[in-house]
């Protein structure tokens, strides 16, 4: 294999133009090394699969350590989230199971390219969000008394009522007797209330902050050859947040979590692992989702990033995942120089700069002009420096350190 000169970063492409989501249904801009959809990266002026270069030169872009821990490979995946409109209902499996469910696949011969196959890897998918706008999303299961509420005020519902209690194994049964009704059952259940939401919404729309919306532009979208999506169900039942810019959230294995609106960047574990509970046109497994669904009903957890050694200018997205660390640097009302060391690999992308504003990354003798949107992997053990002009702000993406 031809060797690559690493220096010391190499820039990773962008799309031309970051895409209007009032235009389009959902951008995604991944940035990573998952072999589904590898990154490039330019390299003596040709582009290069991020996943191969990684295997020629591991230690090079991923340092000793993270090399070892983590098979060398690059651990977290990095995406610009546009959302507008509801995406699907889904959870993430742990590492455990991700591994078995991968292995019975492929004892099968699945495909890992054939749509009704649930594991593209043999990893799990933590994931943080961070929201760039505000960000309209689901996250697991509301208090018990807001579904007793919810279900006791919908006539249909009330059947459902006859197996739920305040405790986790009766809202399994209530959520498995959903999903496993027929799509006439569901339709039968569904269409009095959806119709009942839409008389009142006529009257006087609904907010944004309000189930009932989101459930009617869900419904506009997804029902099929007359009849309501059942991932319809899950909209009754999880918590609706919406996050403002500079907070954020994090799902670990099992948590139900939707997106619904909003720009934002997530960073996850490296897997593409994703189990649907409907609102997709893609392959639901009703049997496989209800093995990892966490039915435990809470407020949704929300969180804003902590200043990182009493200094604002660089806060923190902690979390408890091992493969990644989210951070913001930020120029306020004053330009910023910071130097920076990367302990492993670490991918920087601006996320505001002002029609003059400046973000200027120095290593050594090099000297890289950043632009809007337009990411960079530092390699590990680069020593840089960042320069930015006051306004601009970064999100740096990188291994936590070891305590």
């Amino acid at each position: 294999m031809q060797h690559y000169d690493w220096g010391d970063t190499a820039s990773i492409p962008t799309l031309t133009g970051w895409p209007n989501p009032k235009a389009q249904p959902c951008a995604e801009l991944w940035m990573g090394a998952h072999p589904d959809l590898p990154s490039e990266v330019s390299l003596d002026g040709s582009w290069h699969p991020l996943d191969k270069v990684i295997a020629h030169s591991p230690e090079i872009i991923l340092g000793s350590s993270v090399k070892e821990e983590f098979q060398e490979k690059l651990p977290f995946l990095l995406k610009l989230l546009a959302a507008a409109h509801p995406l699907s209902i889904q959870v993430h499996p742990t590492k455990k199971a991700a591994e078995t469910g991968f292995g019975a696949e492929s004892r099968k011969n699945i495909p890992l390219n054939a749509p009704h196959r649930n594991y593209k890897d043999d990893n799990h998918k933590p994931e943080l969000i961070a929201a760039l706008s505000p960000l309209y999303a689901l996250r697991g299961f509301r208090p018990w008394h807001q579904i007793r509420t919810c279900l006791e005020g919908i006539p249909e519902f009330q059947s459902f009522l006859d197996v739920f209690e305040d405790d986790p194994q009766s809202l399994s049964k209530v959520y498995e007797n959903m999903m496993r009704l027929s799509p006439e059952e569901t339709h039968a259940l569904l269409d009095p209330e959806i119709s009942r939401l839409r008389q009142r919404h006529q009257k006087r729309p609904f907010s944004k902050n309000h189930h009932a919306y989101w459930i009617l532009r869900s419904d506009a979208r997804y029902a099929r050859n007359g009849l309501h999506d059942r991932g319809l169900f899950s909209m009754f039942l999880l918590n609706l947040v919406c996050l403002d810019q500079g907070q954020a959230m994090y799902l670990p294995a099992g948590v139900v979590h939707a997106y619904l609106e909003g720009f934002g960047i997530e960073l996850m574990a490296n897997s593409n692992n994703v189990l649907r509970g409907g609102l997709t046109s893609k392959h639901v497994d009703v049997d496989e989702l209800l093995k990892h669904v966490c039915f435990e009903g809470a407020q949704a957890d929300i969180f804003e990033g902590k200043p990182q050694m009493q200094d604002d200018r660089c806060v923190v997205y902690q979390t408890p995942a091992s493969e990644f660390q989210l951070q913001q640097i930020n120029a306020y009302q004053q330009k910023l120089h910071m130097h920076m060391e990367s302990d492993g690999p670490e991918i920087l992308i601006p996320s505001h700069m002002g029609e003059d504003a400046l973000m200027i990354l120095r290593a050594e003798d090099k000297e890289i002009r950043l632009d809007h949107s337009a990411p960079i992997l530092v390699c590990a053990g680069v020593k840089y420096d960042i320069l930015m002009s006051s306004g601009a702000s970064l999100f740096r993406a990188l291994v936590p350190s070891k305590p």
